[in-house]
């Protein structure tokens, strides 16, 4: 088992290029909830299902799907901040399954999260210098003085406006907001960021402003992140890397010009076809999903997307696809070439 100081001497290392910092391993996460019924009976279902993926150094991982496809829950699982019910989660090899209470703490330095509602994970009372120093305090990362000019510094990274560092939180925008909680995730100092649709709340404009913050932020601070969302225009923007999620299970892997450009399951080509173009003189053809999406407490057998897929065959319905490589992505599907 590792201690606190192996893992702050871990993170002090330098790592090679291409090296995984963090890693899933057939993991999944089932939730216990209770039907609206008489007898009040306990169900069980996967938010997670099996998922296995790797994540390097200084890339940008993005996770999309439609809503309720299990991207948040796969992102808390990378971030240890939801424990799996089955498979492993790991960061820098270690399983945060093994970590005791103590380097658990100790490593939630090195991995953060952004959460969506920006208001909501902010303290309505405190003054936000206060709350962007407050992973310092708790952490007790330098002297108080240290602590003080690295919240000024971060604040001053992130463009807050000095006149607004003794605001509360009500008194700032949405993208206000939003700058106050990238200062407070990245004012550790961490290798792994995850970035639970962050900007999905703002105006576009401010989204670009954003994004643009991010990756400026990424590069200058060498940073890894999971980008979880449900825009692919978004996602075009930031991502190296592109993860396809559906009914809780990754259906299409690999890097993004390849995946956006050149998607190779149905269902990503649905997802594309649905992004908006700017220029009228471009002509698109929409390919229309028929029916609702299952209900994720009961996902279909077989190939999860065949109840909706327009090249569906017998087989989709009676087994799970392997996964396929192809043109340096995965693909998990029975007849990739065959997508419309």
């Amino acid at each position: 088992m590792s201690t606190t100081a192996d893992l702050k001497a871990l993170s002090a290392r330098p790592d090679p290029a291409g090296e995984t910092i963090a890693e899933t391993r057939d993991v999944s996460k089932a939730f216990v909830y209770r039907k609206a019924s008489l007898t009040r009976a306990a169900e069980i279902f996967n938010a997670v299902d099996k998922v296995s993926l790797c994540l390097e150094r200084s890339e940008t991982l993005a996770i999309v799907g439609e809503s309720g496809c299990g991207k948040s829950t796969f992102g808390r699982l990378i971030a240890g901040l939801l424990p799996p019910s089955s498979g492993e989660a790991t960061f820098r090899g270690h399983s945060y399954a093994t970590l005791s209470a103590e380097d658990w703490r100790a490593s939630r330095r090195n991995v953060q999260i952004i959460f969506q509602d920006a208001a909501g994970s902010l303290d309505p009372r405190l003054p936000v210098e206060i709350q962007v120093r407050e992973p310092l305090d708790l952490h007790e990362i330098g002297s108080r003085a240290d602590r003080a000019a690295r919240t000024r510094e971060m604040l001053d990274a992130v463009q807050l406006g000095r006149h607004l560092w003794q605001a509360v939180p009500s008194e700032l925008s949405g993208g206000q907001q939003q700058r106050v909680v990238i200062a407070r995730a990245l004012i550790t100092k961490p290798e792994l960021v995850i970035c639970d649709e962050p900007v999905s709340a703002l105006d576009v404009s401010i989204q670009a402003q954003i994004l643009s913050l991010l990756a400026d932020l990424k590069s200058r601070m060498g940073l890894t992140l999971v980008f979880i969302s449900h825009d692919l225009a978004v996602v075009r923007q930031i991502a190296d890397r592109v993860a396809v999620m559906y009914l809780g299970r990754v259906c299409e892997c690999g890097p993004a010009g390849q995946v956006l450009s050149h998607p190779r399951h149905p269902y990503t080509k649905a997802l594309l076809s649905a992004v908006p173009v700017p220029d009228p003189a471009v002509k698109r053809t929409r390919l229309l999903l028929a029916g609702d999406p299952p209900s994720p407490h009961t996902p279909p057998a077989g190939c999860r997307f065949h109840t909706r897929c327009p090249v569906a065959v017998g087989i989709c319905s009676q087994h799970a696809p392997e996964r396929q490589f192809i043109n340096g992505h995965e693909v998990h599907c029975h007849f990739p070439e065959n997508a419309p």
